[in-house]
């Protein structure tokens, strides 16, 4: 056996044994190798490890989306009375006692109309700030920050807010008219049947449009100036910029904020209940509304699981038409 040389602190080995050497760890580098590559390359371990990893979260969303989501769906075919009774099996009895249920297609028509409004007046809104606010050099950031500040604020809180400014003694809203000289068109504005899912909207999209707006602004800066100047070339003025480029620009930050608002519209709740509770005789009620109504205060469960099961399938089907609209757009 060679004794190896020693240079410095630094063992080295006699030249003759270097192939040797150089074999065996080549050797070594090339099975590690060979093995790493393997375990890339083998989809097994890649999904193995992958599924440990998803493992926590997929579990969350097991007990805390699917689980419920199949409760749903057993207590709409079951009747009970409250939390501590015992539920008793009733096959289709809830979905027919919904169909028969004046109460529900009158809070479903509430609940298209209150898309409508939530779709206009907050994201018109937010369209409108945002192509005024885009204008300004100084003062942008204090009206941005000024606009978006209503948008921090809770839904109930805002419902409280709202409530008072409605009031029709003491109100700011009949108030302001009557010192303006339009006293004629004071108005009780919650309890007007006509009038109380507008005036409840109104209050919802006032806490919205400020996150409709920052979206819009941030399209805005988006587009192509060179669009604008080639538009003053040819001799265009603002009204046909907006009409023939801002808008154009704008078609996909329009498409988000529409689908956006309607989610958000789907889910009102707060300012209706703590502004009217669905009054007056039902003429705000909504479809969330009326679920918690029905859970919670006349403890018929089947029935507001059978609404829980429409609304979801209401908005899993606006979403399938809204992507198809918004796909046939970007052709």
């Amino acid at each position: 056996m060679a004794i190896p040389e020693t240079s410095g602190s630094k063992v080295v080995a006699p030249l003759r044994d270097a192939p040797a050497v150089a074999g065996h760890t080549g050797g070594l580098s090339a099975r590690m190798s060979k093995r790493r590559t393997a375990r890339s390359a083998s989809p097994d371990g890649d999904a193995g490890t992958a599924f440990w990893l998803m493992a926590p979260a997929l579990g969350l969303y097991a007990v805390f989306t699917l689980l419920p989501i199949a409760a749903t769906f057993w207590l709409s075919f079951n009747s009970s009375a409250g939390f501590n009774t015992s539920a008793s099996f009733v096959g289709f009895g809830n979905y027919a006692k919904a169909a028969h249920d004046p109460i529900v297609w009158k809070s479903l028509a509430h609940t298209f109309v209150w898309l409508a409004y939530h779709v206009v007046m907050a994201g018109g809104l937010g369209l409108l700030l945002a192509l005024a606010v885009s204008r300004l050099r100084i003062t942008q950031v204090f009206f941005r920050t000024a606009f978006f500040l209503p948008h921090l604020v809770s839904l109930a809180v805002v419902g409280v807010i709202w409530a008072n400014i409605y009031d029709p003694f003491f109100g700011l809203m009949n108030t302001a008219l009557t010192r303006i000289g339009l006293g004629a068109f004071t108005q009780g504005w919650l309890s007007d049947p006509a009038l109380v899912l507008f005036s409840v909207n109104l209050a919802s999209s006032w806490q919205g449009f400020g996150l409709y707006m920052l979206l819009f602004i941030a399209g805005l800066q988006n587009i192509d100036r060179s669009l604008y100047d080639a538009a003053e070339v040819d001799g265009a003025n603002s009204f046909q910029k907006l009409i023939h480029v801002t808008l154009p620009g704008l078609r996909e930050v329009t498409t988000f904020v529409v689908s956006l608002a309607m989610i958000n519209g789907l889910k009102g709740f707060a300012t209706v209940f703590v502004m009217t509770n669905g009054g007056p005789f039902y003429q705000s009620e909504l479809i969330t509304t009326y679920i918690y109504r029905l859970a919670f205060q006349s403890q018929d469960h089947g029935l507001a699981a059978v609404l829980c099961i429409l609304l979801s399938l209401l908005a899993i089907a606006i979403t399938i038409v809204f992507n198809r609209w918004r796909a046939r757009l970007s052709q």
